[in-house]
């Protein structure tokens, strides 16, 4: 029996150690065979095609993942805008592998970046509608100081495009190989240099070329719809290409002088301007509110209780009307320019305050102390350095500049200093002046500035709408211009009680931003199809000019920003410069005229930079001269061009020529 068990055991052991030596076996097969595949890989991962054909990948892949960032609902590009977005970020990745001389890092840097893009442009997208443009980098400063005053949501769809993101540049790393080849390598070298030269010529022709963006740049004025018809990239580069201005088509200072010369009476050259304020200089006060608008216009919109009672309510000494902004939820300071020189962004993209105005300017404001006005206040109840604020109010004829810390910070409306407050400041300065002056103001708001998301502010008299289910934020902006009804309700009650003659103008800036659910509940669609007029309508912002003394009342169907200081000054009884003359007559030609379109005396609407020859050859060439005028106001010489931009009698010096 022992031998027998000793058997059973022995031929058990003996199987055994041939399963085991199975088992070895097919794993050293199983080890060689991965290893032979980790070999072909590792070769295929060095062919010059395969490296190609993930170059081409990846570009794509940069530009489908920056998309679904930005705008996940629309992705239906035609064959020709893909192939430009995509040949644009691999013209510069091709760039990045020169540099490298490899095409791992290249890739990797450049999905990176993409990357860190898409999550700025997410968070931006959220709260002002459209992603960043190249003049932000004009404007990092004041961008980043309004940025700690938003709510930011994560949703469900960017942690997954984050992770995928994330997954593309681990694929970089691990799908391609590290740079074997050195420097010195003179085959190499060659194609990196001769790469670096590819995407170079490539970027020079598309720069001195307008075949490549034609038609893109037009859209400059709506950034939501550039990024959603032209995607971001091809968009961002044709837009960046417009930050600079170049001189208008058969432009010379002599065509500017011969068209404003026709504005110089024989009283303009040698009349005289007082340096003490005559009983007839009233009181100007001049108030830019923040994204006050009067969204009416886009639909039928019924609230309780009323927005703007008060404003509807003025009728008497009152002139009111629909002025059209050169700008949608932001950039308020090219409103202000607008305002302040009477020139027109249609003709000057980018930021004024940001990039032309580096000393001494023409403007409403050193005109208005040509006439004796002593001392002229800006008001703004935020951060000084927005905008280059603090640096450009001199140069526009500022004495003095109160801003945040000049206000005590109470009764806060959200995080920001409220009208009702904001107002009392004039008040202020109203009562301290110097006894036998007038008083001259530029008020900046900042109440309603988006977002209008804060769910910890309580409203005294919260904004319902009753004719359809309002979201939060259309709420809260509601309710938000309804505070600012009842604080300019203040304002002229204060000021019809005085006994100086005192007028007051205030506009909007520009519409805010808020949700697409809205606009589809006012207008039937959500913005991005808008038509050109109902995308007018999102640039519509009211204004007033009242005052305490006998001014005639007018309603102003249709005029844009760029109008209302020499409406302004027209009405207060003062005088104006050719400049000023000039642009009181090309509006009875072009009620409108702003960088969201344009509007002739018909009521037709027009778009200067239009392919299709829609507009006449009248207001082409009326068009044309202003470009031209503005041009010479920011950029020509000064000296010369004075005696049309600025009242000839001169005072005591306010600046330095």
């Amino acid at each position: 029996m022992e031998n027998e068990h000793s058997k059973v055991q022995y031929q058990e052991t003996e199987q055994e150690t041939e399963r085991e030596t199975e088992q070895e076996t097919e794993q050293k097969k199983e080890q060689s065979f991965l290893k032979k595949l980790g070999a072909a890989y590792q070769k295929v991962k060095q062919h010059v095609i395969y490296q190609i054909v993930f170059f081409i990948l990846a570009a794509f892949l940069e530009f489908l993942f920056l998309e679904l960032f930005i705008n996940p609902q629309s992705m239906n590009y035609n064959v020709e805008i893909l192939l430009k977005n995509v040949l644009l970020i691999a013209a510069g990745n091709l760039f990045l592998v020169g540099i490298f001389h490899a095409v791992r890092p290249a890739l990797f840097l450049s999905g990176l970046f993409y990357l860190i893009l898409g999550i700025a442009n997410y968070f931006i997208i959220s709260f002002r509608g459209y992603g960043i443009v190249f003049m932000d980098f004009y404007a990092v400063k004041t961008a980043a100081g309004v940025a700690g005053g938003y709510h930011y949501d994560i949703s469900a769809e960017f942690i997954g495009l984050t992770v995928l993101s994330l997954l593309f540049l681990a694929g970089i790393f691990f799908g391609l190989p590290k740079r074997k080849h050195s420097y010195k390598n003179i085959k190499f070298l060659f194609i990196s240099l001769g790469g670096m030269a590819f995407s170079s010529l490539f970027f020079l022709w598309i720069n001195f070329d307008g075949t490549f963006f034609r038609g893109v740049s037009s859209l400059s004025w709506d950034h939501s719809i550039g990024m959603r018809d032209y995607g971001y990239v091809l968009y961002f580069v044709s837009n960046a290409g417009k930050a600079g201005v170049s001189k208008p088509e058969g432009y010379s200072e002599e065509a500017v002088e011969t068209e404003l010369s026709g504005y110089v009476s024989e009283t303009d050259a040698g009349e005289t301007v007082s340096e003490e304020p005559t009983p007839t200089h009233p009181n100007l006060i001049m108030i830019m509110n923040e994204s006050y608008s009067d969204l009416r216009v886009l639909g039928e919109l019924e609230t309780q209780p009323e927005v703007m009672k008060f404003y509807d309510s003025l009728k008497e000494n009152t002139i009111k009307g629909t002025a059209y902004s050169s700008v949608y939820g932001g950039y308020t300071a090219n409103s202000e320019f607008e305002f302040l020189t009477g020139c027109s962004k249609l003709f000057l993209p980018g930021s004024a305050y940001l990039q032309y105005i580096d000393d001494y300017m023409p403007s409403l404001i050193w005109n208005l102390k040509k006439q004796g006005y002593g001392e002229a206040v800006a008001v703004h109840p935020y951060n000084p350095s927005g905008y280059n604020r603090n640096r450009v109010y001199p140069l526009l004829g500022f004495d003095r500049f109160l801003s945040l810390p000049d206000f005590s910070g109470e009764n806060l409306v959200r995080n920001y200093i409220g009208d009702a407050e904001d107002y009392k400041k004039i008040e202020e300065l109203y009562e301290k002046k110097k006894k036998g002056t007038s008083l001259c103001v530029f008020n900046v708001t900042m109440q309603n500035h988006n977002a209008y998301d804060n769910r910890e502010y309580i409203f005294k008299e919260p904004v319902s709408v009753k004719n359809f289910i309002a979201d939060f934020q259309t709420r809260q902006y509601l309710s938000l211009m309804h505070m600012s009804d009842q604080a300019l309700e203040q304002l002229v009650t204060y000021f019809s009680k005085v006994s100086e003659p005192t007028m007051i103008l205030m506009f909007g800036d520009h519409q805010p931003h808020l949700p697409d659910d809205f606009y589809k509940e006012v207008m039937g669609k959500v913005p991005d199809l808008f038509s050109d007029k109902e995308v007018m309508a999102k640039h519509e912002v009211p204004f007033l000019i009242w005052a305490n003394f006998d001014i005639p009342e007018q309603t102003v169907e249709k005029t844009s920003l760029n109008y209302l200081s020499a409406l302004f000054l027209k009405t207060a009884g003062l005088k104006l410069t050719p400049f000023y003359e000039y642009l009181l007559e090309l509006q009875k030609k072009v009620p409108v005229i702003s960088a969201s379109g344009c509007y002739d005396a018909q009521g037709k609407l027009l778009h200067y930079s239009s392919e299709e020859g829609e507009t006449d050859e009248e207001v082409k060439n009326l068009l044309h001269t202003y470009s031209m005028i503005n041009y010479n106001y920011v950029f020509g010489d000064g000296k010369k061009m004075k005696k049309y931009y600025e009242l000839p009698a001169e005072t005591k010096e306010a600046h330095n020529e």
